[in-house]
């Protein structure tokens, strides 16, 4: 996006701030974070006018304060390990502030995940975004560290499964998060070592982000599967302002994932879908990828069948 878009694009984060209902000071916090994290968008200086940005270290001191009380709120929630079961946690990254899209993608993408797998009591939502700056904690690397470690405490690390999605803005070297003084990537690199730091075998990652195919090869094993909305040279489409889903959410989450239909069955839908919206636009092909390691797409067979099962 281009800077000269910087004055809307703050319109609309203020409009999506007072829409969210806050009132005092939520309200102060969520419109100077909204400006802040405009301003961080564009690598701008903030305008000596603009006292609310300006003076805005108070506020910002105050959402770091509380991040760790929020992030426990997420955490407490987390039912344990089921002695003999196989069960299924998910961790939800939304990871850039000035587009509500991606908040909405990532609360319809866990929706739909939850209709297939059992996923309820079982996760944990880090979010970028003003109008959630009250109640869910910030898509940070430490706070994506603490979920990850949180999760790795309660799950059964070699029987369990643990999805992970993640949607935001992408580059090269990985998901942005944006925050409200600077961009920072989640890299493919990151995202690895948690899930080897915390001996976490079995997993889901569904990457929406332009050159998500980085993240395919440093994941992949028999144990992962890794669906992405782009190849590592390609950027993916849908990230307008008051969008409810990128091309890729819409796609594999929205009118591709359906009980009784597996993970690969599901991307192969959701691709031509993508690469026939593509032809149409005039656009270059994102060219989605997926990995689909054996050993785990027999682990979800039982739960997408049972899945099927419950909706006859």
């Amino acid at each position: 996006m281009d800077r000269r878009d910087a004055n809307s694009e703050r319109l609309r984060c203020s409009r999506s701030v007072l829409g969210f209902g806050s009132v005092g000071r939520l309200t102060a916090l969520g419109l100077a974070l909204c400006f802040a994290w405009s301003f961080a968008a564009y690598g701008q200086d903030h305008p000596a006018g603009e006292t609310a940005v300006g003076s805005r270290g108070s506020e910002l001191a105050l959402l770091k304060q509380r991040q760790p009380a929020l992030l426990q709120s997420e955490i407490a929630t987390l039912a344990p390990h089921r002695k003999g079961e196989t069960d299924i946690y998910a961790i939800g990254v939304a990871g850039w502030a000035t587009l509500d899209v991606f908040a909405k993608e990532v609360d319809g993408g866990l929706t739909a995940i939850g209709g297939v797998l059992p996923i309820k009591d079982r996760t944990i939502r880090l979010i970028n975004h003003p109008a959630t700056i009250a109640h869910v904690p910030l898509a940070t690397l430490s706070n994506f560290q603490t979920a990850m470690h949180a999760v790795g405490k309660v799950m059964d690390r070699q029987s369990d499964i643990l999805v992970l999605f993640m949607t935001s803005h992408g580059d090269r070297k990985g998901v942005a998060l944006q925050l409200p003084t600077r961009i920072v990537d989640l890299t493919p690199h990151d995202v690895a070592a948690a899930f080897e730091r915390e001996s976490i075998k079995n997993r889901v990652v569904i990457v929406s982000a332009c050159f998500s195919g980085i993240f395919v090869t440093p994941l992949r094993s028999a144990n992962t599967i890794v669906l992405t909305a782009a190849d590592a040279t390609h950027t993916s489409f849908g990230c307008a302002p008051e969008r409810d889903w990128t091309y890729f959410g819409d796609a594999f989450f929205r009118q591709s994932l359906r009980p009784g239909v597996d993970f690969k069955s599901a991307y192969r839908h959701a691709r031509a879908l993508i690469e026939g919206w593509e032809v149409m636009d005039r656009a270059p092909p994102s060219n989605p990828q997926g990995f689909f390691g054996p050993d785990l797409g027999a682990k979800l067979e039982p739960f997408l069948r049972s899945a099927h099962a419950t909706t006859q």
